[in-house]
């Protein structure tokens, strides 16, 4: 146990030909709490803002070409443009890299974004100048990339700024005024959900990424994290124990009476344990047979006692050696920690009276904690894990997990919440042309509208591709587009303070849904704008080149938002599937990637063949070498499978010594052939039995082929340990 793997920078075993994952190998893994510091996040605002700026200064000048235009605008518009292209392009120099980060930078550069448009505003129409629309940007960006407080506080400054815009300068109506500042808030709101949506989605996917499937309690990974949480938390100092169990005899249940009965038994032990277990203790299965325990507060004499409480619930069915390492503080380092319990466990190996054993944890010279793994603890609750671990289904990629239901519904409900604002405020507007009664007429069935989408996403965790999905996706972007463009024309065209709701849509979707969908939600608001254009007066065509470049950074905000938090999950999800200890597949990994290679095969008409490899003497390598040397071995092993067989479907440790192959043959003895070169290429490292079987000829499904491959394995142990015996008479 001395040789610990980090398990946060697990990765799927990269094949020799794959170039790309041995690099993404190397790289950190992402974060889980946020996405400040990636290049995208850091470069895009800059760039955005950089376009816009030069967006500004054409927009200022087509609207008065005579050359009456605005000068301070379009001077000032140009030295933003400059500043930002500098800032942009530094990105990656080492002082953009040093400051990348920060989120002092962010905040910072925020401020002076929103000092530089407030300045802006005041110049001209106030919060009704059209390019007031970029606070909206501005607002939803803060509310989808800083950590909650701060995006509480940015949300009090851009409210506070645009009343002040208001106030030193009320050019603009009341009713316009309204709406600017509502929709300051709503695009807030908006970013915030997104930020909501993205936090939930990686948490679960830590969840997932931190429990054994087989025995639904903490795995290797995430009983690491919590030794390093307990470790490295602040607060009262105190006692720190860490049991290891190891169960006896465990390897004759699978060599006698299958591995389906060594699954039920290890599934059984999960369940047993917390029986003996004080609250606040933590469960965890470290692999093959081996779990353990984590408590807090609890001395040695509390521990031992705790030890012989499992021993005893778990005799019914099988006895299990113990060992205990305590520490009186949290001075300790996980690695000791870890490899004192690993001493007491052999000295009750050793000593087979000894059922429990206990050992005192040292400490390191400055009183600080190692910790194994930098990447975020795992949450007390692991939201819609319990529900994904009980019916064994977990989602292949991050869609899935982030169109939920409750997020869809509470944007849709921002969106009527907004709209009602726009038509309230138009009842206290006296009508003035022909859209305004249009919106007096439409504009509440248009709130209802939007509630009654909301209300058909009650309580579903999940959207569903479908009706009902096509219903609100659709039905909600046509909606907007529509109602919009309506309220656009009746307060004055493209220069409405309203238009800023199209770019808002943009971005949200383009934050939380799939690439397809949220280009499907930018043509339908560019088609709805482009109704506006059409029929809004020749005088406000100035505006166009402003509001294509809005809608290309909302794209863009909401794109690298949505890239970041892929790439977090997608990485975390991996860590669900990947052996921490070999990075090979685990047990759920091998069987989704198994059981797509035998559709496809069953697509096709393809065989496939499938190795199940059991080590020989593998757990007296463990009791007499220790368990880093069982480690180092299992790790071998599953380099030379990898390099056996680099073109295979799969590669798997189903738990303790266990591995098993998925790969293409042509013929069911080409099976065979590659079972005997896998027994020669492990001969160095280890022996092994072996068994095989051929999709169709031995099985039809997953299932049967393990068993048949699992019978051929003890079949070959047999003839193997039968071989060996007349060796041992004659000699």
């Amino acid at each position: 146990m001395a040789s610990l793997v980090d398990p946060s920078r697990a990765e799927p075993f990269a094949r020799p030909r794959d170039r790309r994952a041995a690099k993404v190998a190397k790289t950190p893994p992402p974060r889980v709490d946020s996405i400040l510091g990636r290049r995208d996040v850091a470069l895009v605002p800059w760039a955005s803002l950089f376009v816009a700026a030069l967006a500004i200064a054409l927009s200022t000048w087509l609207r008065s070409p005579g050359g009456d235009f605005d000068r301070s605008v379009v001077i000032g518009a140009l030295t933003v443009a400059a500043v930002t292209g500098v800032l942009a392009t530094i990105q990656d120099s080492p002082i953009g890299l040093r400051f990348r980060g920060s989120l002092w930078v962010y905040l910072l550069g925020s401020v002076l974004m929103e000092l530089s448009l407030a300045a802006l505003s005041i110049h001209q129409e106030g919060v009704a100048t059209v390019f007031f629309a970029a606070n909206v940007l501005i607002a939803a960006y803060l509310g989808l990339v800083l950590p909650t407080l701060w995006a509480r506080v940015a949300l009090v400054f851009l409210m506070i700024t645009s009343c002040v815009v208001h106030v030193v300068q009320p050019a603009a109506g009341t009713v316009d005024a309204l709406i600017a500042i509502a929709l300051v808030g709503a695009a807030w709101a908006v970013g915030a959900l997104g930020s909501l949506a993205h936090a939930r989605a990686a948490r679960v996917a830590n969840a997932l990424s931190s429990f054994d499937r087989l025995t639904r309690i903490l795995n290797r990974r995430g009983l690491l994290q919590q030794v390093d949480r307990l470790l490295s938390s602040k607060g009262p100092d105190g006692p720190v124990a860490l049991l290891i169990i190891d169960l006896d005899d465990f390897k004759l249940v699978n060599d006698t009476q299958g591995h389906s009965a060594g699954d039920a038994l290890l599934a059984w032990v999960g369940e047993t344990i917390p029986r003996a277990l004080p609250a606040g203790a933590e469960l965890g299965r470290l692999g093959g047979d081996e779990f353990a325990v984590l408590l807090r507060g609890d001395e040695a004499t509390t521990a031992q006692a705790i030890a012989v409480g499992i021993r005893s619930v778990l005799s019914d069915r099988i006895s299990a050696a113990i060992g205990v390492a305590t520490s009186q503080t949290r001075a300790v380092a996980a690695a000791d920690l870890f490899r004192v319990a690993d001493a007491a466990l052999y000295l009750c190996k050793a000593d087979p009276t000894l059922g429990v054993h206990a050992l005192v944890a040292g400490t390191i010279p400055d009183g600080k904690p190692v910790l194994l793994d930098g990447s975020a603890p795992p949450v007390k609750d692991p939201l819609s894990f319990a529900t994904l671990r009980a019916t064994g289904k977990v989602p292949r990629s991050p869609e899935p997990g982030v169109v939920y239901g409750w997020l869809i519904s509470r944007g849709l409900v921002v969106i009527a919440i907004a709209g009602a604002t726009v038509v309230a405020s138009s009842f206290f507007d006296p009508g003035r042309s022909f859209y305004d009664d249009v919106l007096h007429y439409v504009g509440v069935p248009w709130v209802l509208w939007f509630l009654f989408l909301a209300w058909l996403m009650r309580g579903r965790e999940v959207v569903e591709e479908g009706f009902r999905y096509s219903l609100i996706f659709y039905g909600s972007s046509l909606g907007l587009a529509i109602g919009v463009g309506v309220a656009m024309l009746a307060h004055g065209g493209l220069t409405a303070p309203i238009g800023a709701a199209l770019f808002l849509r943009v971005l949200f979707d383009a934050a939380v849904l799939p690439a397809k969908q949220a280009r499907g939600t930018l043509a339908m608001m560019l088609i709805g704008w482009t109704v506006v254009v059409a029929l809004s007066s020749a005088g406000t065509l100035w505006v166009v080149p402003f509001h294509l470049v809005t809608f290309g950074a909302s794209f863009a905000l909401g794109s690298i938002s949505k890239r970041a938090f892929d790439e977090v999950t997608t990485h975390m999800l991996s860590l669900a599937r990947t052996d921490a200890l070999t990075q090979v597949r685990n047990r759920l990994g091998f069987e989704e990637e198994a059981q797509a290679a035998l559709e496809e095969a069953r697509a096709d008409g393809a065989p496939f063949g499938l190795l199940a490899l059991d080590l020989d003497d593998f757990k007296a390598v463990n009791d007499t070498q220790g368990h880093a040397a069982g480690d180092t071995l299992l790790r071998e092993v599953s380099e030379v499978l990898a390099s056996s067989f680099p073109d295979s479907h799969t590669i798997g440790r189903l738990g303790g010594d266990e591995f098993v192959v998925v790969f293409p043959v042509a013929v069911e003895s080409d099976a065979v052939l590659q079972a005997r070169a896998l027994a020669t290429a492990l001969r160095p490292v280890t022996g092994a039995s072996i068994g095989h079987a051929v999709f169709p000829v031995d099985g039809a499904n997953l299932d049967a082929l393990l068993v048949t491959a699992d019978h051929r394995s003890y079949e070959d142990k047999r003839a193997r340990q039968a071989e060996r015996v007349p060796d041992l008479r004659r000699g």
